[in-house]
């Protein structure tokens, strides 16, 4: 009798126990967003296992509950709103989702799907210190969306000075949040949100900078799904960070004259990874141009790189010289296609975004690397080198 009282206790502690870990094994994500009405919440995530997991839950009266597996680490979400499209609205610009962490507690999101880059979310520690700095750039965050939205309804109807006032208001406000976002990486090394900012903003550095800012945080993180994704990055900078020689390359430029490292010794000169197709690539051209007219008649030389994306090297070729000639850019010019079979001048120096400029000392040493010229060292580097 006794051996028979034993084993249903067992059995019960067994249901027991495996009600308590169903209990604990997931956990509530659920909220009120003024809007949402009967519309559908998504959500996104990479789990700790490196799996992109995806779910949506079904609103009702503005509220909506999900439930998703606990995760051992903390890991990046995101969340938006199915809604139906309004036609009167015409062209919208995208709206950008709401980002939190998913870990081992419940969260309460609350605020409005007209605003939802600036939604509250509540429940655990690291959230919460997050959404303080989402709360803080939110204005300047809407205000980005409200000039894109105008700039793109409008776009035939601005005059050229209302043009160049919205791109510099966007440029300003941007140049702020990152400025914050920035700050919370350098004040808090420990926080798991630096290591996700830092996965997003590697073009927002110079290369030495986001090796340094990464060097800094503290170990706690680092070994998340994000932080070896940073990692990763950061490993593909380092042979690049400044005082490393260059990489050795030679190449015919344009006009068939031969461009090496070696011939390059004694200047001091920018390498510039770009494409005619590349946006920000042609944008950045202005700049070098007043660059090269302030330097160059002290030595300063710019060996631009083009990466181009014909299916044929003379469809390559086609673009990439009428974008040199549509843009003025008379300088050294390589195509990195044309001899790649021998020397991929890009993969050599890890380009991995465009434009991306390296400037190089007069003894053939790494000075400062920037991609997506979001940065100013290039400039400040080239004054401490001659005084202007």
């Amino acid at each position: 009798m006794k051996i028979i009282k034993l084993m249903f206790m067992a059995i019960a502690m067994l249901f027991f126990s495996l009600g308590l870990k169903a209990q604990t094994d997931s956990l509530t994500i659920s909220g009120t967003l003024t809007g949402l009405e009967k519309n559908k919440v998504v959500i996104s995530y990479t789990d700790e296992n490196g799996k992109n997991q995806y779910l949506s839950a079904q609103g009702e009266n503005d509220r909506f509950v999900a439930h998703v597996p606990v995760q051992h680490q903390p890991v990046a979400a995101r969340l938006s709103v199915s809604l139906p499209y309004n036609p009167s609205a015409g062209h919208e610009t995208p709206r950008p989702p709401f980002n939190f962490f998913i870990w081992n507690k419940d969260l309460v999101i609350q605020g409005k799907t007209s605003t939802i880059i600036s939604l509250k979310v509540k429940g655990d520690t690291e959230n919460n210190l997050y959404n303080e700095l989402v709360q803080q750039t939110a204005g300047g965050a809407l205000r980005y969306q409200e000039l894109l939205q105008q700039m793109i309804s409008s776009k035939s109807k601005l005059s050229a000075v209302d043009s160049a006032a919205q791109s510099e208001e966007i440029h300003k406000i941007s140049a702020e949040n990152y400025k914050k976002q920035k700050d919370f990486v350098r004040e808090h090394p420990d926080a798991f949100a630096s290591v996700f900012l830092l996965s997003r903003m590697e073009n927002l550095y110079s290369a030495d900078h986001y090796v340094e800012a990464w060097k800094n945080l503290a170990p706690t993180y680092k070994n998340t799904i994000l932080g070896q994704g940073v990692q990763k990055s950061v490993d593909k900078l380092t042979p690049t960070l400044a005082g490393n020689p260059v990489f050795v390359f030679e190449r015919l430029d344009k006009d068939g004259k031969k461009v090496s490292t070696e011939l390059l010794k004694g200047k001091t000169y920018l390498l510039d990874f770009w494409g005619s197709w590349c946006g920000p690539c042609r944008a950045s051209h202005p700049h070098l141009k007043e660059l090269y007219r302030k330097y160059s008649g002290k030595g300063f030389e710019i060996v631009a790189i083009a990466q181009e994306r014909g299916k044929t090297l003379d469809e390559s070729k086609a673009s990439w010289l009428k974008a040199i000639k549509d843009d003025q850019i008379n300088w050294v010019h390589i195509l990195n296609q044309d001899g790649i079979e021998k020397q991929n001048i890009v993969k050599m120096f890890h380009i991995s975004a465009f434009p991306t400029k390296i400037l190089i000392d007069s003894n053939g040493k790494i000075l400062v690397r920037v991609t997506s010229s979001a940065t100013d060292d290039i400039d400040k580097a080239l004054e401490r080198i001659y005084g202007l």
